[in-house]
């Protein structure tokens, strides 16, 4: 791992890790139903001045503490939790998952940031209403720690250039080289495509869409350097929670904590902890809905 943060940085940091935390009923029923319809009506308003991000996988609307009362009074019952932070690098937001978020981390990229907690609450869960069966989503949070820059963490690495899409069938695909995939397709129009055995209705809308994507520009890092010894990832663990991600991604990990999403419950743990959404699809959750913050401890 190359090291982000300056030494003197690095140390107040680990100086201020804690193992997870969960509150439950942080917020009531009631404030969380406010809070999604404040924050998604900010998203109709917000169309054209990149206030959220509305991809297949995942939308995110993005919010200022200081832009509303409601939110004023959010930010300072969090303090009482947490203590006094600060946003400095990743405004807060709401975020709506359709595919698990795999294994990551966000310590941002400021040599100077004394990155401290990441927070999550969960305000919605979308069950698919055809199946009975229901399991609560989860988050996993790892003993392993990255004192490096933001990454993805995967032994598949490549330009950044990595999409989740759609295709035509309605599942998730991971495609590894979005530039790749756009150069096949823009000639294309109305017609059926097969792609890395995948199959794809390109049309002007999807082409526009690729097209889209294949100008964006990924945060984060893609590193293998979270494997640090040959450890295999229990498999009993992997699959119930980690099937989304490669089985040889997961090695040298260990599971911390699991932290169920319970509606207005709250969670946090270090910036440092590499952590992952589990395979909720296997659960039949169609979508799950969250505020999520990274916070500091300094002002930058």
């Amino acid at each position: 791992m190359n090291l982000l943060f300056k030494k003197d940085v690095l140390q107040k940091i680990k100086n201020n890790e804690a193992p997870p935390i969960v509150k439950n009923n942080f917020l009531s029923l009631k404030e969380c139903k406010y809070f999604l319809n404040l924050f998604r009506n900010m998203k109709i308003k917000s169309i054209g001045k990149n206030k959220f991000v509305n991809r297949e996988e995942s939308t995110k609307i993005f919010f200022d503490f200081n832009k509303n009362k409601a939110t004023k009074i959010f930010k300072e019952k969090l303090q009482d939790e947490l203590g006094e932070f600060f946003i400095n690098d990743f405004q807060p937001h709401l975020i709506t998952s359709r595919f698990p978020l795999r294994l990551h981390i966000d310590s941002g990229k400021n040599p100077n940031d004394l990155i401290y907690k990441n927070v999550v609450l969960p305000l919605e869960i979308i069950y698919d209403k055809n199946i009975k069966k229901k399991k609560e989503p989860n988050t996993i949070v790892f003993k392993n720690k990255w004192y490096g820059e933001s990454a993805l963490f995967t032994k598949i690495k490549d330009k950044k250039t990595d999409f989740i899409i759609k295709d035509i069938h309605d599942e998730f695909v991971d495609i590894l080289d979005i530039h790749d995939l756009y150069n096949e397709i823009k000639k294309l129009n109305n017609s059926n495509f097969i792609y890395r055995k995948k199959e794809f209705f390109i049309n002007k809308r999807f082409r526009d869409y690729i097209g889209n994507l294949s100008k964006l520009k990924r945060f984060n890092i893609r590193t293998n350097k979270h494997i640090i010894n040959n450890k295999k990832f229990d498999k009993k663990n992997y699959n119930k929670y980690m099937s989304h991600q490669p089985y040889e991604d997961c090695m040298s990990l260990v599971i911390d904590k699991v932290i169920p999403w319970k509606i207005g419950s709250l969670a946090y743990w270090d910036r440092t902890r590499i952590h992952s959404s589990d395979n909720f699809l296997k659960n039949n959750v169609l979508s799950k809905t969250c505020i999520a913050l990274f916070t500091s401890k300094n002002k930058i």
